[in-house]
């Protein structure tokens, strides 16, 4: 049973980096100063990891998320505050449940721009190790709406009636267990109007 969320009203958790961060820009610069030459639709991370080899892809994650300078510089997606300030005012409940290693960092980032301590803060931020990890750390909020860039999370998920999956580059198939959205925008238009 939930421990936060015991009316079992609507209650949406984010991911960060591919929904709340647009480091598509960053990836596709850190992978060329590697020697790789991506796109930003290999960006994704189920899709980077096939195009790029192991030992690169973790120097790319190092200097992505540990780097205090590009971390810092990793703009937010667009429309994301938009949302949030929607989400605010009708007093739905926002939870961030990330895989980031290093919580410090995450938050530096979401003060600089302005969503810590304003809709995140330590009361509702999550820092977990695993897929399984986020679908526990869901349960226990009672997390009714769930955003995601990578399906393998979206598909961990099993305790998340609604599940979305943010693919900014149209890279993966629409599935019946989660509603595929672009932008922000698009996420705002669906679950307006489904609430």
């Amino acid at each position: 049973m939930n421990k936060f969320n015991v009316n079992n009203k609507v209650a949406v958790g984010f991911d960060m980096d591919g929904v709340i961060l647009d480091n598509a820009d960053s990836k596709v610069r850190i992978a060329k100063s590697l020697g790789f030459d991506i796109k930003p639709h290999h960006t994704p991370s189920e899709v980077i990891r096939t195009v790029l080899p192991q030992n690169i892809l973790e120097k790319l994650q190092g200097i992505l998320y540990d780097d205090h300078d590009v971390a810092l510089s990793t703009p937010l997606m667009r429309g994301i505050k938009t949302t949030m300030a929607d989400l605010s005012k009708k007093n739905i409940p926002m939870f961030l449940i990330s895989r980031r290693k290093i919580p410090e960092v995450a938050i530096k980032i979401l003060k600089k721009h302005l969503l810590w301590p304003k809709y995140f803060n330590d009361k509702n931020s999550f820092f977990v190790a695993h897929p399984e990890d986020k679908n526990f750390q869901a349960a226990q909020l009672g997390v009714t709406h769930y955003i995601d860039d990578e399906l393998k999370i979206i598909n961990a998920l099993s305790s998340v009636k609604n599940k979305y999956l943010f693919d900014q580059f149209d890279v993966f198939e629409k599935a019946g267990h989660y509603i595929k959205i672009k932008s922000w925008p698009e996420f705002r238009k669906h679950f307006l109007e489904n609430v």
